[in-house]
């Protein structure tokens, strides 16, 4: 075996552990016939002529830890947990288990969403957010062709 094939057999198996540790859904170079799968989002987004409905997954966070808000036509969601646990082994104080997780995810708001009417709710870890959609009046000019 040549050196130049198990350098690229090498830098192909730290890609794929790579690509399997993150988790990104387009960063992975295997197609879905290898077995890799398919990667699910945690999100979904519904849109119809009433409302667009959004499901966001944060699993272990707390009503008082998440934040939904509208800065300007984004929908801003933050969310944060911090938990520190008991000491370790050695009980001395010096070590201590800790564990945070936090989300900051920004989305553009179609322009005929109502914004000052968003309503959100946290249940079990799964966060649903409503926009409701007004009704926007199209203007036509015509342009006269010279």
């Amino acid at each position: 075996m040549s050196p130049m094939r198990t350098m690229r057999q090498m830098l192909d198996t730290v890609d794929r552990l790579f690509d399997d540790a993150v988790g990104f859904p387009m960063a992975t170079r295997r197609s879905p016939a290898a077995g890799g799968g398919e990667v699910r989002l945690p999100w979904d987004i519904v849109e119809d002529k009433k409302e667009v409905k959004m499901r966001f997954d944060m699993p272990g966070l707390a009503r008082d830890e998440v934040k939904v808000m509208v800065e300007d036509d984004t929908l801003v969601i933050r969310g944060e947990h911090k938990e520190e646990g008991a000491e370790g082994a050695g009980g001395d104080g010096w070590w201590k288990e800790r564990s945070v997780s936090s989300y900051d995810m920004r989305l553009a708001l179609p322009d005929e969403c109502d914004k000052s009417k968003v309503r959100a709710e946290l249940k079990n870890g799964v966060l649903l957010v409503t926009v409701p959609k007004t009704e926007v009046e199209r203007k036509v000019i015509d342009v006269h062709v010279q």
